[in-house]
């Protein structure tokens, strides 16, 4: 049986249908606290990254809201933590099986069966096809987007070099054939990979 998890590579997917729905907003301030996991945030930084459009009463009521219901959902997946303490909020992920974590870790390693693994967990972008009319947000979602893009990349460059240097082609080819596919997907020219070695399965 699968345990609770949260998965925000290719979108947001959070313990399973047994868990109760969460609004958009709420999703949002999951992803930010899980990326930040551990450490606690003042109510007014979340507050102005989710609703900063509304007024300071108004922001702060919805907060406590969606904080509410996370609660709730923490509860019923069974894993994690979300605590509150005095004016900073903090999620822990204690047993919640979190994928950028997992990916994060695992694209450290030397290890190319350790590289492939972390590619399956990258399924795709941070939060994909996920967006808030809230600029502050969305600046930090780019900002995350790009950072785990930039690991998956350099990961699947380390793996075209290793099966170059085996003698694998097949390997190889498939490790490129990613890596142009995220080169394709976010229309990066190909000389912005000119660091990486797509010359190997030539």
């Amino acid at each position: 049986m699968t345990g609770p998890y949260l998965h925000l590579l290719g979108g947001f997917d959070f313990a399973g249908a047994a868990v109760p729905a969460i609004s958009r907003k709420a999703r949002a301030m999951v992803a930010y606290l899980a990326l930040q996991s551990g450490h606690s945030q003042s109510r007014e930084k979340l507050a102005t990254l989710l609703w900063g459009i509304n007024s300071e009463a108004q922001a702060r009521m919805s907060l406590r809201q969606a904080v509410s219901s996370v609660r709730k959902a923490m509860q019923a997946c069974g894993g994690g933590r979300f605590l509150t303490d005095g004016d900073g909020v903090a999620l822990h992920l204690d047993d919640l099986d979190f994928d950028v974590a997992r990916f994060e870790a695992l694209v450290a390693s030397p290890a190319p069966e350790d590289l492939e693994l972390a590619l399956n967990v990258y399924r795709g972008d941070l939060l994909d096809g996920f967006g808030l009319k809230a600029e502050p947000f969305e600046d930090w979602l780019r900002i995350e987007r790009e950072r785990l893009r930039a690991l998956a990349v350099a990961a699947l460059d380390r793996l075209v070099a290793h099966y170059a240097a085996t003698n694998d082609p097949a390997g190889c080819v498939r490790a490129a054939t990613r890596l142009l596919a995220i080169a394709s997907h976010h229309h990066f020219h190909f000389e912005d990979f000119s660091q990486y070695n797509l010359r190997a399965v030539t």
